[in-house]
């Protein structure tokens, strides 16, 4: 297919470099010559300094330039036809992408980091203004890229605050059990390989019984008298699990407030 990349920072060259690999089509645009134009020779693409003559004839559209530029490119790229103008933008919701695109359909997608390996969430929001036949070509687009999880808008901020920025914190919790084989007499090296293995082998237990509850699995591990349970007795009295939950619930409130 043919895709247009209209801002070419971390998230619309991992979105680029993912349509690569997979031979579609790309036209890029950036407002940096030097950064869009490298990007475009490495993918084999196309550069465009102008968004307007980016978008002519392509599939789909991924609008990933800042907040503050939108009502700038949008005015410089003019009237949709049927294009699928896909927003990586920050707060800006499906009613204010549609008062300010004139024509098209509109997806509001939320992705994170982890895109970069194809491994990201893609949160999506799915109005009663979608057709099925624009979220079945945005599944087609997407594939391969990790979980697309369709959602309300109003769910949106939750997504973020659990997909979108969990990846930093699950980053500071592998930083901790790293510390901690450290501390034990472990190298770093071997640390991390050790926490790395750890969470991919918990993770693919989860998968495993996607019908069992987290703590089934864990009382499982957790022997009576044994090490674990001591483990979580700690776990419990230090309120790693709170600790937790009020960090996904500040990102979640912060990203209700105002901007």
């Amino acid at each position: 297919m043919k895709v247009a990349v209209i801002g070419c920072g971390v998230m619309g060259a991992a979105f680029a470099r993912q349509w690569a690999k997979k031979g579609d089509e790309l036209y890029l645009c950036d407002h940096s010559q030097e950064k869009g134009g490298a990007l475009a020779s490495e993918l084999k693409g196309r550069f465009f300094s102008s968004a307007k003559e980016a978008v002519q004839g392509v599939d789909l559209i991924l609008f990933s330039v800042k907040p503050k530029d939108l009502e700038k490119t949008a005015a410089e790229i003019g009237k949709l036809d049927e294009h699928i103008l896909m927003s990586i933008l920050s707060g800006t919701t499906c009613e204010k992408l549609r008062k300010t695109f004139e024509g098209g359909h509109v997806v509001r997608s939320m992705p994170n980091l982890a895109l970069t390996e194809g491994e990201s969430v893609i949160a999506l929001v799915r109005d009663e203004a979608l057709p099925d036949t624009v979220v079945s070509k945005v599944d087609k687009l997407l594939e391969g890229m990790g979980l697309i999880f369709w959602t309300e808008e109003r769910n949106i901020d939750a997504v973020a605050a659990l997909a979108g920025s969990g990846p930093a914190f699950i980053l500071a919790m592998i930083e901790a059990l790293v510390e901690s084989g450290v501390v034990m007499g472990l190298s770093a090296t071997q640390s991390k390989d050790l926490a790395l293995q750890t969470i991919l082998g918990a993770v693919a237990l989860l998968k495993a019984r996607p019908d069992s509850h987290p703590g089934e699995i864990r009382w499982q591990i957790c022997s009576p008298g044994g090490t674990t349970i001591a483990g979580m007795r700690a776990f419990e009295e230090a309120g790693v699990r709170a600790g937790i939950m009020d960090t996904i619930l500040a990102t979640y409130w912060r990203a209700k407030e105002p901007h």
